[in-house]
C-alpha cells in the first residue's frame, strides 16, 4: 500500500459555479487513487503511516481537452485563414506524413511530452486517416485519451482517402484489435462522407457503444458547402442525425453556425459541444454563440483545437473563453472556465466517475500552480494565472502528477 498525503493550497471544481478551496489543504492518496480531500490537519490525523509531500502552490485537477488533433500539434499556430483553404493547403499535406511510422512515434512522443507539461493529463483526439498512426498514438498513450483515425472518403486529398478505414468491414476490424474505451469513431465532417456512409458510421458507432466525435458548423463557407452536397438536408445539424450520429456519447466541434431548430436537436438528442474559442480567434471563425448553449441547456467543455488553435494550453482557452465572450457583454465568470476546462471534459468522456476534480475513488490526476498572494481570494488568483502570453501560460503549471506520480 503505497500512501501520500500531499500538503497544498487545493482548489477543487465542482460545477460551473461551484468550487472548494482549502488554504491549507491536504490531498490523501493511496495507491494512485484519492481517499479524502480536506483542511490538512483534520486530514493528517485521519491517517497514518503515509508519505508526506508538501507542495509550495495551489493544486488543482489536471486539465480535460475534448477537442483537438494530435497530428496538427507540429504546425499549431503557424497558419491562419478561413478553414477549407487552411486544411486543403497546410493542414492536409502535414497529416499524410503521418504514413510514416517513424515520423509518427517521434510524433506523439513528444505531443504526450508537451501536452502534460501544459497540465492537460485527459482528452478527445482525431488521428490522422492512417490505422497505424492511430495505433501508434494509443499505444504511446500518457495520460487518458480517447482517439479516433478521421474518416474520410471524398472531396480530399488521394493520400488520405487511400489510407481512411471509411470501409465498415475495415473499420470494424480496426476497431475489433483497438482498447473501446480509448476509441471514438471519428467522421472528419460531412463533406468527406457520403450520406450512406455517415450512416453506417453511426450504426457501428452504436453497435459498438463508443463515443463519436466530428465537426459541426464551423464556418460559413463549409455551411454552404454542406448544404450543396446534402440538399435535401434542412440544415447542417440534420445530415448528422439521419445518419444516428447525434447520440450522448457524441462530442461535436465548434457549433457555431447553428439555427435554433439545430440546437433544439443537440438538447434533445443529449449531444456535447466542443467549444474551441482560440481556434475560433485564428481562422477568423464567428464567436460561438455562448447564449445559445445556455439557452437550450447544451453540454459543453472547452478545447484547444490544435492545430487551428495556436497553443496546447487550456490555460489559453480558459482565456481567450473569458475575454471573447466578456467582449460581446456575455456574462462568463471565472469558476465556469475552470469547470469547462477540467470536470465539464471528464463529463463529457464519460469519465467523471474516475477523473476530472478531487473526489474520493478518482485518480490522483493533478496539477501545481504557482502559489497565490494571502490576501487574495482564490477567484483573483486564477483569474491573474491566467493573464500572460502563449508561451507563458503553457509553461505556468509547476508539475503534473498522475495517479499520484510526478511525470512533468
Amino acid at each position: 500500500m503505497i500512501k501520500k498525503l500531499f500538503r497544498a493550497s487545493i482548489l477543487n471544481p465542482k460545477g460551473p459555479g461551484s468550487s472548494e478551496f482549502y488554504d491549507d489543504g491536504a490531498l490523501y492518496v493511496e495507491n494512485g487513487l484519492i481517499k479524502s480531500i480536506g483542511k490538512f490537519d483534520d486530514i493528517a490525523q485521519k491517517n497514518k503511516d503515509f508519505e508526506l509531500i508538501e507542495l509550495d502552490g495551489v493544486v488543482m485537477p489536471g486539465f480535460v481537452d475534448v477537442h483537438l488533433h494530435w497530428v496538427q500539434h507540429r504546425v499549431r499556430g503557424q497558419y491562419a485563414g478561413e478553414l477549407l483553404s487552411w486544411l486543403k493547403s497546410y493542414i492536409w499535406p502535414e497529416e499524410a506524413r503521418y504514413i510514416n511510422t517513424n515520423f509518427a512515434i517521434a510524433a506523439a512522443e513528444q505531443f504526450y511530452t508537451d501536452l502534460l507539461r501544459a497540465g492537460t493529463v485527459m482528452g478527445m483526439s482525431y488521428s490522422s486517416p492512417h490505422a497505424s498512426a492511430t495505433e501508434i498514438a494509443l499505444q504511446k498513450m500518457r495520460g487518458d485519451w480517447i482517439i479516433g483515425n478521421v474518416l474520410m472518403a471524398i472531396n480530399a486529398p488521394d493520400d488520405l482517402t487511400d489510407y481512411s478505414l471509411h470501409d465498415p468491414v475495415l473499420l470494424k476490424d480496426f476497431m475489433a484489435r483497438t482498447d473501446r474505451i480509448h476509441y471514438a469513431v471519428t467522421p472528419r465532417f460531412a463533406p468527406n462522407l457520403s450520406a450512406a456512409a455517415l450512416g453506417m458510421m453511426g450504426q457501428i458507432a452504436a453497435a459498438s457503444d463508443v463515443f463519436i466525435q466530428t465537426h459541426l458548423a464551423e464556418s460559413r463557407a463549409e455551411l454552404a458547402w454542406v448544404k450543396e452536397l446534402f440538399p435535401d438536408a434542412a440544415h447542417y445539424t440534420e445530415v448528422y442525425d439521419r445518419a444516428g450520429l447525434l447520440t450522448k456519447k457524441t462530442i461535436l466541434g465548434h457549433c457555431i453556425e447553428m439555427c435554433d431548430a439545430e440546437w433544439q436537436c443537440l438538447a434533445e438528442r443529449g449531444s456535447w459541444v466542443a467549444h474551441c474559442p482560440t481556434s475560433n480567434e485564428a481562422l477568423g471563425n464567428r464567436r460561438m454563440p455562448l447564449e445559445k448553449l445556455r439557452e437550450y441547456d447544451i453540454p459543453f467543455a472547452l478545447a484547444t483545437d490544435i492545430g487551428g488553435g495556436p497553443s496546447h494550453s487550456m490555460l489559453h482557452v480558459m482565456q481567450r473563453f473569458l475575454a471573447t465572450h466578456r467582449a460581446a457583454d456575455i456574462p462568463v465568470q471565472v469558476q465556469e472556465a475552470l469547470y469547462r476546462g477540467t470536470l465539464a471534459g471528464a463529463e463529457a468522456m464519460g469519465r467523471d466517475s474516475v477523473a476530472g476534480n478531487f473526489m474520493p475513488g478518482k485518480r490522483a490526476d493533478f496539477i501545481l500552480m504557482p502559489a497565490m498572494d494571502p490576501h487574495d481570494s482564490w477567484v483573483g488568483w486564477f483569474e491573474s494565472s491566467l493573464a500572460g502570453s502563449i508561451s507563458e501560460l503553457e509553461e505556468r503549471p509547476r508539475g503534473t502528477w498522475l495517479s499520484g506520480e510526478k511525470i512533468a
